[in-house]
């Protein structure tokens, strides 16, 4: 099977529509893993919050759409069908990765930190609560799964 970026973008873009809504579904149910509100605090101010989401949620999407790609050229790479099982180990790896990236985000952040107004996350996010770790592992797996799900129904559909 031959890699087509562009159905691995949109792939990816939808699966990461997906992680974005259960993200605030989670929020509703009192767990504050608010990843597009901490990239969009990263390039605007802290007071302008629609703002904030606009470009917090386009780089989160945007981010999904590259994760698709990169999640389709390695399995493609390998000689690895991308399907929803691979997905899966994918969506592992990847949570790992972003989770660990969370634990040094404090020091680059303008206002993640001691004194400032986000709590650092700490490594998954495991300053932020006790689940955290597994909110991330969990959305991401489901990310990776959804994202190759719907990469090889459109491919092979």
């Amino acid at each position: 099977m031959e890699a087509n970026l562009l159905v691995a973008a949109v792939a990816g873009l939808l699966g990461a529509i997906i992680l974005t809504v259960l993200i605030y579904l989670l929020k509703l149910f009192g767990q504050d893993l608010d990843i597009p509100y901490l990239i969009g605090t990263r390039f605007v101010g802290i007071e302008n919050k629609t703002q904030i989401y606009v470009v917090g949620i386009t780089l989160h999407l945007l981010a999904g759409a590259g994760w698709g790609i990169l999640y389709v050229i390695l399995l493609t790479a390998m000689v690895v069908t991308p399907n929803w099982p691979a997905g899966i180990l994918w969506g592992f790896a990847h949570g790992i990765f972003v989770g660990s990236m969370m634990g040094i985000i404090a020091d680059t952040h303008p206002y993640i930190g001691e004194d400032k107004p986000i709590k650092s996350p700490g490594i998954l996010g495991q300053q932020w609560s006790e689940l955290m770790p597994y909110w991330i592992l969990t959305l991401h797996i489901i990310y990776g799964a959804c994202t190759l799900l719907i990469y090889h129904w459109w491919m092979t559909g």
